[in-house]
């Protein structure tokens, strides 16, 4: 029997749109992961964020974080590979330094995982994702913009307007080595930016844990535009019914929307 890795996105795709997993989703992915399919998901969440979001499920295999930045042990929270910008990081600083949209880096310093915001540099998308979350404590914030540089670097992300940030995704596409995700917030207006190492992308990652677990096929579930790699690289590809015009174009197939449990019924009824 051919061993397969199945790898879903969350946001809009495992996840309804009022940000949850269904008790229905949880009840068919914990059965499936106790009968021993390869299961696990790619997201662009952090660790913390995608970690609450998924408590209930029990996934063993790796996770994909950040967009494929980081690899983390869904067991005990903690990462196992982590992506860092190198000397592009400089190209990065300068295509940034007269940027006045709010965003934040996230860099470690040691172990620590940190998301370092200049202060008084905000907008209403902004002002709501630091309100969403309030309780990261992950979230620093810092007076000056070498500030935003301190620690080893490993993400950026920025939050505003789509007519704001094109012009910068225009500017910072053509910096090497990097990957740029540039696509509108799933439950707001906003549009968000964000760049990470090029060698970090959910394709790259999947790859990775296929090694890892000894796979020969993968199967993969999305909806946005930051799944295209993924899709790529799959043996195949599904699309869930409310997933964006581009992705649908290349996938293998439709799935149910995210708010029928379009994932957990395909792999119900298909994953061995």
């Amino acid at each position: 029997m051919v061993k397969t890795l199945y790898v879903t996105d969350l946001d809009g795709t495992l996840m309804r749109d009022d940000k949850a997993i269904s008790k229905e989703s949880v009840t068919i992915l914990n059965r499936l992961l106790a009968q021993g399919i390869f299961l696990t998901y790619a997201t662009a969440r952090s660790l913390g964020s995608a970690s609450e979001i998924t408590k209930n499920i029990s996934f063993k295999l790796p996770v994909i974080i950040r967009n494929g930045t980081i690899l983390a042990d869904p067991q005990s929270g903690e990462e196992i590979e982590i992506s860092m910008f190198g000397e592009e990081l400089q190209y990065i600083r300068q295509a940034l330094s007269d940027v006045t949209v709010p965003g934040f880096a996230t860099a470690y310093f040691g172990s620590k995982e940190v998301k370092l915001c200049l202060t008084g540099r905000t907008n209403e998308g902004f002002r709501d994702y630091l309100t969403n979350h309030s309780a990261d404590r992950r979230i620093h914030m810092v007076d000056t913009e070498e500030q935003l540089y301190e620690g080893k670097t490993c993400y950026f992300t920025l939050i505003a307007p789509k007519e704001e940030l094109q012009p910068l995704y225009e500017r910072v596409k053509k910096i090497g080595n990097i990957n740029c995700i540039f696509q509108q917030d799933k439950y707001r207006p906003e549009y968000w930016l964000e760049l990470c190492p090029g060698n970090a992308t959910k394709a790259t990652a999947i790859q990775r844990v296929r090694q890892l677990c000894g796979c020969q096929k993968v199967v993969v579930f999305g909806d946005s535009a930051n799944d295209i790699p993924m899709f790529q690289m799959a043996d195949e590809a599904y699309a869930v019914k409310n997933a964006i015009h581009e992705l649908k174009e290349i996938a293998t197939g439709i799935v149910g929307d995210n708010n029928a449990d379009g994932v957990a019924a395909w792999l119900a009824s298909h994953a061995k």
